[in-house]
C-alpha cells in the first residue's frame, strides 16, 4: 500500500510520453542538434499524437536541412537522419547597401540549384583540396539566382580547366576568372563571346606574358572585335 501510494504521489505522466529522439546529421558545423530540437520542440510532447510528417516538414524548413528521413524506432522513439545541401557557389545580393539591413543580401546556391541564406554563412567544402567557392552576384530573385546559376554552368563548361572566379549579372554578365582576368560579356551572346574570348585569349598569350594578359579587363562586346583594358 505504502508502495502504490507513493507511486500515485510522484507519477507524472508526462515523464511517460516523453519522446526520445536518435538523431544523425551529416555536417554537425552547419546544423546542431539543439537548434533542431528547439524547432520541433512543440511537436514531440506525446508519444502517442506524434505526426512524422510534421516533424519531417518543420524540419526541412531549416535552411541547411535539403533532406529529413523520420521514422518511428518505438512507441516513446524515433530516429531522425539529417542531410544538408551541397554548396555549389556563393551568393551575393547586388541590390544590398548599408541602408537595406532588412534584405538577405548573402547566402549560397545548392548544387541543384536552390538558393539559401541561412544565418550561419561559415560553410567549408569536406574536401581538404577544394577551391574557394565562386561567388555570384544578383539580386534577391529565386528565379534570377536559378538562371544565373544555370549560366554559371555553362560558362565554367565553356572555359574548362580556366577557374571562374565571380559572375556578376546586373544589365549584363561580368566575369572575373583566374587569377584576375575580367571579361565582359554583355547581355545577350553570351556563349558566342565567352568562346570568342578563348580564341583570342590563346593567340595573345603567343606575343603577351601571362602576367600582363591576366591583369587585363576583355569587353567582348563588340559584333567584330574587342578591347582591352590593364
Amino acid at each position: 500500500m505504502a508502495i502504490i501510494g507513493w507511486s500515485a504521489t510522484h507519477y507524472n505522466p508526462r515523464e511517460l510520453l516523453k519522446v526520445d529522439i536518435n538523431w544523425t546529421i551529416d555536417r554537425s558545423d552547419l546544423v546542431n542538434i539543439e537548434a533542431l530540437e528547439q524547432q520541433i520542440k512543440s511537436l514531440i510532447n506525446e508519444a502517442y499524437q506524434l505526426d512524422l510528417h510534421e516533424i519531417k516538414y518543420v524540419l526541412e524548413r531549416h535552411p541547411w536541412v535539403q533532406y529529413a528521413q523520420v521514422k518511428r524506432l518505438f512507441w516513446d522513439a524515433i530516429g531522425i537522419n539529417i542531410t544538408t545541401h551541397q554548396i555549389a557557389t556563393h551568393w551575393q545580393n547586388i541590390a544590398c547597401n548599408q541602408t537595406t539591413e532588412s534584405k538577405k543580401c548573402q547566402g549560397y546556391i545548392t548544387t541543384e540549384g536552390v538558393l539559401i541564406t541561412p544565418k550561419n554563412l561559415s560553410y567549408q567544402s569536406n574536401s581538404q583540396e577544394s577551391e574557394p567557392l565562386a561567388l555570384l552576384k544578383s539580386n534577391h530573385s529565386p528565379e534570377q539566382s536559378t538562371a544565373l546559376f544555370k549560366d554559371y554552368r555553362t560558362y565554367q563548361t565553356i572555359l574548362a580547366e580556366m577557374k571562374i572566379l565571380s559572375l556578376a549579372r546586373s544589365n549584363i554578365d561580368r566575369l572575373t576568372i583566374k587569377p584576375n582576368m575580367t571579361v565582359i560579356l554583355g547581355y545577350n551572346n553570351q556563349q558566342q563571346r565567352l568562346k570568342n574570348f578563348i580564341k583570342i585569349y590563346q593567340k595573345l598569350r603567343q606575343k603577351i606574358s601571362l602576367k600582363k594578359l591576366h591583369k587585363m579587363t576583355y569587353d567582348m562586346r563588340y559584333p567584330k572585335g574587342f578591347t582591352l583594358k590593364y
